[in-house]
């Protein structure tokens, strides 16, 4: 049986609810006459309307067509495809169509890049033509005006907050939980010998407050959590100080599960308890121990990639995640250079799988991207994570970023993120390199005096900044001055990856970045310092380094390149043979470079000595040149595609070690003191550092009946630490999973293994990847959560250390009155209190920015406002590779007070105004991940959906309030529910009347 509907009482029935005046059928959008004497909300003073794309019944183009022109070469904008069905209609319609119809085949070639049988040619094709897209329609949108719309391409709103921001000083210290229960209970992080100290450096004061601390002091007085913050508090208050201990409490969590899908409580849980320092800025915390031991750090992932859980939302949707995480593991050792000895390691609250000699356990951020979905990979880059032991204590880890990190966002696919963590294992800081597509970190050192290198890989644009300082004057009557050029390097293929090195002070602030690179993909794989601050890069190339010398020998040559103190580049030598070579590790010591690496499947160990050679021209230009001139060379034998991760010299040695898949090390010359077990086992050798042979060197193998391919190994007093993953036995440990983890300590002189132990985790898989000895940075200290040395309570404020801006970075400021467009250029030294004064200046003081606190954080950000009730401002982001507003949170789009204003069509000049809209264009979108593809699907959807809702205020006006309505109001703008609400009727009713 088949009911007849008339579709206009449905429509005659909601316009009457929101105020609107009812049209007869000849005002349908299927009609071509028009009805200028039938009342109207509508701008543009018609009832008609043509119909529009999205109905099905406009006869444009549908996306499926849209996809196949467009990848074949048409244009994304063509208002000639566009046509109008209602004679005389506002040219307003045929501009929004056309946007519409770009913006179509935007989604759509998202929509194809998503398709799981796609290839990877026309992926290619489909990326290429996707980024043209979005700077056509970018470009349209940007030009397009309208007679009654003003269209910005972000947001449209009345404040405009930043999402991310720099540090704001921060005096309190919160430790990890170390009881869980009471806090009057006995705590066994209390138990044993107990001592530290606190030094208090208060401002006016020449000589720091030293407060000691010994809980033998307290007697028999129970060591709870409540009595022990007492006794320190009193050994604080003894001295005038206002620094303090509390107790910090964190509530039970409940333990559930589902059963049936009903959520079910297994336990109620416990509260847990920690220590807390709250600090005052006039006194700075320093926190020393009698008895230190050297510490071993082994960054790793555990958990297994391909064991998912699926989660629906009530919204029908799905994700997808698994137990995979990052950590860092510090252990105690035995080694100490204290006559005192700490107490031993024992278990924290909450940690997972601890194994003795374990004294931390800390998670790192979850947008760290360190294994596929295999669970490795043999490509370096999908595993980079790198660390290095800090000379304060501390820990750097260099890791691969896809998210937002410690409250930096990100600009590209993926960025490189530089984690400074205290002996305690919080964060100090958080850097990231702001590389605009995708960047790798490969490699990672750090000097004496505390300053930071990092190298890997970058894809696409990076700002470099460039500071020259020049001195006036002489003597004791001099002057300077100072000034920033910054130039944005590509590649020479925006698709293809360049080396990068970046070097930080000891406070995390960048002081200089390079990019070298080759016509084909090279990236960085090792760096360390020279003695007088010089760094020194390698790695590996498929093309000829600039600044080479001779010709490619074939695959990957090997690399290694110069830099000053400063930055100035120095040299490049390239080496290599017909098969795939690299530079492992590098180490420098006085003028001689030592450089291991792997060519033709051998360990290669070499040596170049570091000159410079001084002239002066005939108008008196100096000139320096430096060399790096090889000297020497081993072929150390076949390392059957293993990995070198380690060197050092020490004692007139050079110390190699990683993983051997072959027992041909050393094998014609050297003392095997430990033997080779076969398929891939670690190794640590040495040998004397003049190159020459001797009966001195040494090789010893560590592993047994299974694998332990990419051993990492650091050395430390001519003693080689080395981690790995295992899947057979090994002597003196006991297999618990099927991928355990081992740390092992082996006397290379004499092939013995003097400490080791072996551990499991999530799944029973667990993959190191770094290791870092740390001297002296084991205490007891780390039973009760607290670190030692310096506690900081600043970070930079600089914004292009606290986000990831780079120096040079804009974004504009557009006036949509006048059209005047101001840059705003990030300078190296600009604080989010300089900036909010660059941009209300900018802006003809037509906004006022200003820098407030995050609620709940201890950050500061930008918040920007009209500055008086008729100002508009629009922001817009920057060049692409150089845009600021991702990296400082800032969306772009129209700051105004008539964001949520309703137009009144009573009003006298209604026809000749222009409703202000945000479509949320997002102008950074790109198909190169799984990822930026769904994001790009969502993105252009939203920003089709405020297509449509412009369409339907171009065709009905605002919802107005009726006569009723209104009897007792002092009216008020209409919430944005109800917009959104009317444009879900609208959609309905144009599926019920076909666009009608």
């Amino acid at each position: 049986m088949t009911i007849s509907f008339d579709a206009s009482l449905l429509t005659n029935y909601y316009n009457a609810k929101m105020g609107i005046a009812t049209t007869d059928a000849s005002s349908s959008g299927s009609s071509s006459t028009s009805s200028a004497s039938t009342k109207t909300n509508s701008p543009t003073g018609q009832a008609a309307a043509p119909s529009a794309p999205w109905t099905g019944s406009s006869g444009m183009m549908s996306e499926d067509d849209l996809v196949t022109k467009v990848l074949g070469g048409r244009r994304f904008i063509d208002p000639n495809a566009v046509t109008s069905n209602v004679a005389g209609a506002s040219p307003d319609y045929t501009k929004l169509f056309t946007l519409y119809q770009g913006l179509n085949a935007l989604e759509g070639l998202a929509s194809k890049a998503q398709d799981s049988k796609i290839s990877a040619l026309t992926l290619a094709a489909v990326q290429r033509r996707f980024a043209a897209g979005m700077t056509e329609v970018g470009s349209y949108l940007s030009d397009t005006k309208y007679d009654h719309l003003s269209l910005t391409e972000g947001t449209l709103t009345s404040e405009l907050k930043g999402t991310v921001g720099t540090a704001r000083t921060d005096t309190l210290y919160t430790g990890p939980a170390i009881q869980t229960g009471s806090p009057s209970t006995a705590v066994k992080a209390f138990e044993g010998d107990v001592k530290f100290t606190m030094s208090v450096k208060k401002i006016g004061t020449a000589t720091p407050f030293a407060v000691n601390i010994d809980l033998a002091e307290m007697g028999t007085q129970t060591r709870s959590m409540s009595n022990v913050v007492s006794y320190i508090n009193s050994k604080l208050k003894e001295q005038g100080l206002q620094t303090k201990f509390v107790v910090n409490r964190t509530p039970a969590v409940p333990t559930t599960t589902t059963i049936n899908g009903k959520t079910v409580t297994l336990s109620a849980g416990q509260d847990t308890f920690g220590l807390q320092i709250k600090g005052v800025t006039t006194e700075a915390l320093t926190m020393s121990a009698p008895a230190l031991q050297d510490s071993v750090y082994v960054v790793q992932t555990t958990g297994d990639p391909t064991i998912t859980t699926t989660k629906k939302a009530a919204d029908g949707t799905s994700t997808t995640t698994n137990s995979v995480t990052s950590q860092i593991l510090k252990f105690q050792t035995d080694s100490s250079s204290t006559t005192e000895q700490p107490a031993a390691a024992i278990s924290k609250v909450g940690a997972q799988y601890w194994t003795a000699g374990e004294s931390g356990q800390t998670v790192l951020p979850d947008s760290v991207a360190n294994v596929d979905a295999n669970g490795s990979s043999d490509d370096t880059i999908a595993n980079a994570l790198q660390t290095a032991a800090g000379p304060d204590g501390s820990l750097y880890v260099l890791a691969n970023v896809d998210n937002t990190t410690d409250d930096q966002t990100i600009k590209g696919t993926q960025d490189v993120a530089l984690i400074k963590y205290d002996s305690a294992g919080k964060i100090v800081f958080t850097r990231t390199l702001g590389a605009s597509d995708t960047a790798s970190g490969l490699a990672l050192a750090v000097s004496a005096d505390g300053k930071v290198a990092v190298t890997g890989s970058v894809t696409g644009a990076l700002d470099v900044a460039t500071t020259k300082v020049t001195t006036y004057g002489s003597g004791t009557h001099t002057a300077t001055s100072s000034s920033t050029t910054t130039t944005s390097l590509n590649g020479a293929d925006n698709t293809t990856a360049d080396s990068f090195v970046t070097v930080y002070d000891a406070a995390g602030v960048e002081q200089w970045t390079q990019r070298r690179g080759a016509s084909g993909a090279d990236e960085a794989t090792s760096v360390t310092f020279g003695d007088d601050g010089s760094v020194y890069v390698g790695g590996k190339t498929q093309g000829l380094m600039q600044g080479a010398s001779g010709t490619t020998k074939g695959g990957y040559d090997g690399y290694v390149m110069g830099f000053s103190a400063t930055g100035d580049y120095k040299f490049t030598v390239q080496t290599g043979t017909a098969q795939s070579d690299t530079v492992s590790q590098l180490k420098a010591d006085g003028n001689t470079l030592y450089v291991a690496g792997v060519e033709n499947g051998n360990a290669v160990l070499k040596t170049f000595d570091l000159g410079s050679t001084t002239t002066t021209d005939a108008k008196g230009v100096t000139t320096t040149k430096y060399t790096a001139t090889q000297s020497a060379s081993r072929d150390l034998g076949g390392i059957g595609g293993g990995t070198i991760s380690g060197m050092d010299i020490y004692n007139g040695k050079v110390y190699l070690g990683g993983s051997s898949g072959s027992g041909n090390l050393l094998s014609a010359t050297g003392n095997e003191t430990a033997q080779y077990a076969g398929s891939y086992d670690a190794f640590a050798l040495s040998v004397d550092a003049d190159m020459s042979v001797t009966s001195n060197d040494r090789i010893a193998f560590y592993g047994g009946t299974g694998t332990e391919k990419d051993a990492k190994v650091q050395f430390a007093n001519g003693k080689a630490w080395i981690s790995g993953q295992t899947n057979g036995a090994i002597d003196g440990t006991t297999k618990i999973n099927g991928n355990d983890a081992y740390l092992a300590r082996l006397n290379i002189d004499t092939g013995a293994v003097e400490y080791q132990t072996r551990y499991t985790g999530t799944n029973g898989m667990v993959t190191p990847n770094a290791i870092a000895v740390s001297a002296n940075s084991g205490s007891v200290l780390d039973r009760l959560g607290l670190p030692l040395g310096k506690i900081e309570t600043t970070d930079s404020k600089l914004i292009t250390s606290g986000t990831s801006v780079r120096t040079g970075d804009q974004f504009y400021l557009v006036d949509p009155k006048t059209g005047v467009k101001k840059t705003i250029t990030i300078e190296a030294n600009d604080t989010l209190e300089s900036l909010a004064t660059k941009i209300t200046r900018a802006s003809g003081y037509k906004l006022t920015a200003d820098v407030t606190k995050v609620t709940g954080k201890q950050i500061d950000r930008l918040d920007i406002k009209p500055a008086n009730k008729s100002s508009q401002m629009e922001i817009v982001s920057g060049p692409a590779g150089k845009d600021a507003l991702a990296g400082l949170g800032l969306a772009s789009g129209m700051i105004t007070n008539d964001a949520d204003k309703t137009m009144d069509a009573s009003s006298s000049n209604y026809l000749k105004s222009q409703k202000t809209m945000g479509l949320e264009f997002d102008t950074s979108l790109n198909l190169n991940s799984d990822s930026n593809i769904a994001k790009a699907i969502a993105s252009l959807q939203d920003t089709l959906k405020n297509v449509q809702k412009a369409y339907t205020y171009l065709r009905y006006g605002d919802p107005q309030e009726s006569e009723n309505s209104k009897k007792g109001k002092t009216g008020g703008a209409v919430p944005q529910y109800m917009t959104d609400q009317i444009a879900n009727y609208q959609a309905a009713l144009n599926r019920l009347t076909g666009g009608g």
